[in-house]
């Protein structure tokens, strides 16, 4: 498992209510109005400009933040490239396949690529309940110079 970025600003989101202030501290949401869906027992609250999208789960009367979605280019979806400086675990937006598995390591668990039709991907996990997912955007291993396309931080 890999350390968690405790002092990473978007991980230490993890786990607020959705009316915390300190969402408008970290993430510039200022009166750009979220585009909300609600899919099972999850709402998201998505920031296309921004490239970001916040998962919550219910608690009780409240919303708790249980992942970030961040993009790392134009999507088809409509989301813009996340352009703060605060990515977790020394990612940052030009990184290739090759450099984040030298600065973490080898990962937890990947998939896709070759006959799966999938992009590739990879996992670091924190604990048991806690990792970043991140998105390759080739499909073939082989790739080492493939980029990312987004992350999951959960």
């Amino acid at each position: 498992m890999l350390d968690a970025p405790l002092d990473n600003p978007l991980y230490s989101l993890l786990g607020l209510s959705h009316s915390s202030p300190k969402f408008k501290e970290l993430i510039p949401i200022g009166s750009l109005e979220p585009s909300i869906t609600k899919i099972s027992n999850y709402t998201y609250h998505a920031y296309k400009p921004l490239g970001v999208s916040l998962c919550f789960v219910p608690n009780k009367d409240d919303l708790i933040l249980d992942a970030i979605d961040i993009y790392n280019g134009k999507t088809a979806e409509g989301f813009s490239p996340y352009t703060m400086n605060n990515l977790p675990c020394g990612l940052h937006s030009t990184m290739q396949a090759h450099e984040i598995v030298s600065n973490l390591r080898e990962p937890d668990r990947k998939g896709g690529g070759g006959q799966t039709r999938l992009p590739c991907w990879i996992e670091y996990k924190f604990s048991e309940s806690s990792g970043i997912l991140i998105q390759l955007h080739g499909f073939e291993w082989e790739d080492r110079e493939m980029g990312w396309t987004s992350f999951v931080l959960y």
